[in-house]
């Protein structure tokens, strides 16, 4: 049963109709079974529609810039980033500010390479990926840099301890 029973799950809004789907086949089948849905939104990115209709659709499911909103000082910051400076953190950033915002003040991190590795995506783009969604493309905006600052900004601005369990990583 080791990494069946998952406290969260996130999935970025252009993704989220199919892995929603995708989960809840998982969970039917006994393969995993989650405590809470995450759309790793942005608001000011989203589409109105999938803004005002996402409880409809998603009732068990939670926006995750409402929960990142009440880190106001980080969420400020984020949004200025983003909008001026054209830098934006990636989704394992986002999964550690959600974890402060709902108030867990030690953070063990592993898997963070900050694209050191080549790689632009997190796994192997399959053919149904590609199909739906075309190539991924490393976002520009993406950096080591807004990664560890966030991070930084997380550990003064709200107490929290952040340890790197992978030896190589810029975080150890």
């Amino acid at each position: 049963n080791l990494g069946k029973k998952l406290k969260a799950v996130f999935f970025n809004s252009c993704v989220f109709f199919e892995n929603y789907y995708t989960l809840k086949e998982l969970i039917k089948n006994e393969e995993y079974t989650t405590s809470l849905i995450f759309c790793s939104s942005h608001k000011h990115l989203e589409e109105k529609d999938f803004l005002e209709n996402f409880k409809d659709f998603y009732p068990d499911s939670t926006m995750g810039h409402e929960i990142l909103s009440q880190l106001e000082q980080f969420y400020a910051w984020t949004i200025f980033n983003d909008v001026y400076k054209n830098r934006r953190f990636t989704s394992a950033i986002y999964m550690c500010a959600i974890a402060v915002a709902m108030g867990y003040k030690e953070l063990y991190l592993a898997g963070i390479d900050f694209y050191n590795t080549g790689s632009t995506y997190a796994y192997t783009q399959g053919e149904n990926l590609t199909r739906i969604f075309g190539d991924f493309k490393k976002y520009n905006g993406h950096t080591q840099d807004i990664e560890l600052e966030a991070l930084e900004l997380l550990k003064e601005l709200y107490d929290v301890k952040i340890y790197c369990l992978c030896p190589t990583s810029p975080l150890a």
